[in-house]
């Protein structure tokens, strides 16, 4: 379990009140039946509307008929809500009939409008399932991810992640719809991102909506199988003055104690004893049976292997936001970083990213253009041996991954031990390492018997899994209204032509570094099996888009026609180099292994419609 503590700053405007103290006599107020029926305006009955009790979890739901009947205390309010109506409270005053509770529709939920596909609808007028999130709300917890932010909180979508700082959670919109990748698409300004969006800051957002089902995001075509976030980031705002505004956080993260209940020393020296006498083995030459009839270690080493391994992480975020406008025009410029050290001891895992983002609009005469520049910069270290990466070529012992190996390793083996760098006179093939085991603790045959242990610190802290993301998008785009172009001016009609344009490139340069080290015959890693991997990704996006829209009100009808065109091309271009069996002392690059192998590869997508 992770506890989060943060610190929370920022610059505002604002009235600063303090409540005074207050005192009141409380009385106990006996429980009554309270039965009452929930109707809309026109008095017909609101089936399955909420009932409950002011501040409190008790409530019911209305029957086929709007009837309901509660358990309350006699002095209780009760609060009646349905989806589309207006809250409404009623106070019981002693009363066990309260008769019809009328609600009242709330036309401002009716009337929000809802980002869908290439324009926008009433959410009155939805017949497709989206779920509209409060982003400030989301942003009141700490997370590196924008798509970590919809965990819990949008009805059918599940979001299931490793944990790791900076880790891209795998997100599923009303369960697995594809034998393929699952993820769905993120839609950013009206620009389709793909299926990440790890590179964006989650402060640079104004609106998120989920389309969930087939109708909603359709006009997407197959990219929408797996549903569709779509994005709107801040805008400034016209005829306002420069605002500055700064929001920030520092933050650790500590592993819960207790949560495991591993054994001691003496303890594990007690059940290695008698578990050896049941087989009929003899116990390993470093416990001795003791005048009270227990074995014991032969020396006082007792390692808490949760302590050893994790340590406090520290998390941080600062983001600066400028914005303002004039008469025809407004921007908003925001710089961001992000910064998470993981809570296990090693080379990984951590996390830190920089953002940058420029948005810009402006409006002349009948045209409004629309551009937006964004850069992100982020270095990610992985965890060594994980579920995600658990297995290395060449590596022989018992570790199955990091975390798995905390909780198994012995209380007698040391966790650090300076004199595991030479092991020559205890391990007979040490001989062909320099390093050996490296300053850490390690377990030996005639000591602690042959265990197959592996040390999780040392793992973690030699092997090394680390990204490096630069990411670049530019989006620009012109909205030009044909009717006043020609001069005609309709209350009722509109006809508008959109041209959108985005180009985005991302270049990933990956590193690998697995050395050699032994810790005893059967624990190790040989020198032929050591290796350092370095691979380049590169990868572009280009799109083009030409839509026409008209949307018109016909006395009490109204219909909305788009009609459009698409041209997206993506580009993958990879290339992968591996060296092995490197000279020592150790100088990272390709050209000092003694064998090296390289593959590349290339890759291109299109979508016309």
């Amino acid at each position: 379990m992770l506890f989060s503590m943060m610190l929370m700053a920022g610059i505002a405007g604002g009235l600063v009140t303090f409540p005074s103290q207050a005192m009141a006599s409380v009385t106990q107020s006996k429980t009554i039946k309270v039965s009452g029926q929930v109707v809309d305006q026109d008095g017909q009955p609101l089936i399955g509307a909420t009932v409950k009790v002011k501040n409190a979890k008790l409530g019911v739901v209305t029957d086929f008929d709007g009837n309901f009947t509660i358990d309350v205390a006699s002095n209780d309010v009760l609060v009646v809500s349905y989806v589309g109506y207006k809250d409404r409270e009623i106070a019981v005053r002693g009363r066990a009939t309260l008769g019809q509770i009328q609600l009242d529709d709330d036309t401002n939920m009716l009337e929000q409008v809802v980002v869908v596909g290439y324009g926008t609808q009433k959410k009155a007028d939805l017949t497709g399932s989206v779920s509209i999130v409060n982003a400030e709300e989301l942003k009141r917890v700490s997370n590196s991810n924008i798509s970590t932010m919809l965990e819990g909180k949008v009805a059918g979508v599940q979001i299931t992640s490793d944990g790791q700082p900076g880790a891209d959670p795998a997100v599923r919109i009303r369960g697995v719809g594809s034998f393929g990748d699952t993820a769905p698409l993120y839609v950013v300004d009206g620009v389709p991102m793909g299926t990440t969006i790890r590179d964006f800051s989650p402060n640079d957002i104004e609106t998120i909506q989920v389309l969930k089902d087939a109708s909603a995001g359709a006009i997407y075509g197959s990219r929408a199988a797996n549903g569709v976030v779509i994005i709107t980031t801040k805008g400034g705002k016209k005829d306002q003055p420069l605002k500055v505004d700064y929001k920030g956080y520092f933050g650790w993260d500590k592993i819960q104690k207790g949560v495991y209940d591993l054994t001691n020393a003496e303890q594990y020296s007690r059940y290695l004893g008698i578990a050896a006498e049941n087989a009929g083995i003899p116990v390993p030459g470093g416990y001795t049976l003791g005048a009270d009839g227990y074995y014991h270690f032969i020396d006082d080493t007792n390692t808490d292997w949760l302590d050893e391994a994790f340590k406090t992480g520290i998390r941080q975020n600062h983001s600066v936001n400028l914005s303002g406008g004039g008469v025809n025009n407004t921007y908003n410029i925001s710089l961001d970083y992000y910064k998470q050290k993981g809570t296990l001891e090693g080379a990984g895992p951590n996390f830190e990213r920089y953002t940058a983002r420029v948005n810009n609009t402006m409006d002349v005469k009948f045209i409004k253009f629309r551009t937006s520049l964004v850069y992100s910069h982020s270095d990610q270290d992985n965890l060594a041996v994980s579920n995600a990466n658990e297995y290395v070529q060449g590596l022989y012992g018992n570790l199955g991954n990091v975390l798995g190996g905390v909780l198994n390793m012995q209380p007698t083996i040391m966790a650090y031990n300076e004199g595991t760098w030479v092991l020559d006179d205890k391990v007979g093939s040490a001989s062909a390492y320099r390093y050996d085991a490296y300053g850490f603790g390690v377990y030996y045959d005639t000591v602690h018997g042959d265990i197959s242990a592996m040390n999780p610190l040392l793992v973690n802290n030699l092997l090394t899994r680390n990204t490096i993301v630069d990411r670049f998008v530019g989006t620009a785009s012109a909205d030009v209204d044909l009717l006043d172009m020609v001069g005609v001016k309709s209350k009722n009609h509109t006809l508008t032509y959109k041209l959108n344009l985005s180009y985005s490139t991302t270049s990933c340069n990956d590193k690998t570094w697995i050395p050699a080290w032994i810790q005893s015959n059967r624990v190790y890693l040989a020198k032929e099996n050591e290796r350092l991997t370095k691979a380049h990704r590169k990868y572009t996006d280009a799109l083009i888009e030409n839509t026409l829209t008209w949307d018109g009100t016909m006395g009490l009808h109204h219909a909305n026609v788009v009609v459009g065109q698409t041209f997206q091309q993506e580009n993958t271009n990879t290339m992968s180099a591996t060296g092995v069996n490197l000279s020592e002392p150790y100088f990272l690059q390709l050209q000092n292994a003694s064998s090296w192998s390289a593959d590349s590869y290339e890759y291109k997508h299109t979508l016309a419609s």
